[in-house]
């Protein structure tokens, strides 16, 4: 008699711990994403520093990516959906660069493409790799 109710119960904690694994392997799985690349200018000149802010309006979820010299940008994992845009400065020298000498630069970038409510710039983000470029008046 002891020795069936030991393979029930030894049954059920397989069956428990199988449960388990499952459950643990079978939960939420990852929101889709995707990598947005692309080319940002001035007046039709590549814009040589600063950053691309992506925001999703609906989620208030962001994600930015570096202009670099060339004016190319990457944003490598951003959920999918539409986005608003804002093309910012390069970030001003700390305390420590300041006193060794580097300066604060004026950024030729228009006030109103900083800031993602007022720059018009939407980007949208699907699986995969997207491409959006972005040319800036003044």
């Amino acid at each position: 008699m002891k020795c069936v109710k030991l393979r029930r119960w030894t049954a059920l904690a397989v069956a428990l711990a199988a449960s388990a694994v499952c459950w643990a392997g079978c939960g939420p799985q990852e929101l889709p994403a995707g990598s947005l690349t692309g080319k940002v200018s001035l007046k039709g000149e590549p814009l040589s520093g600063g950053m691309v802010t992506i925001i999703n309006s609906d989620t208030g979820i962001g994600a930015s990516g570096e202009i670099d010299s060339s004016g190319r940008f990457r944003i490598d994992s951003a959920r999918t959906g539409t986005y608003q845009v804002a093309i910012q400065p390069p970030a001003a020298p700390t305390p420590d660069e300041m006193a060794a000498g580097a300066k604060p630069e004026s950024s030729p970038i228009p006030p109103k493409y900083q800031d993602p409510q007022t720059s018009g710039l939407t980007a949208t983000v699907n699986e995969g790799s997207n491409e959006a470029n972005f040319d800036l008046e003044s």
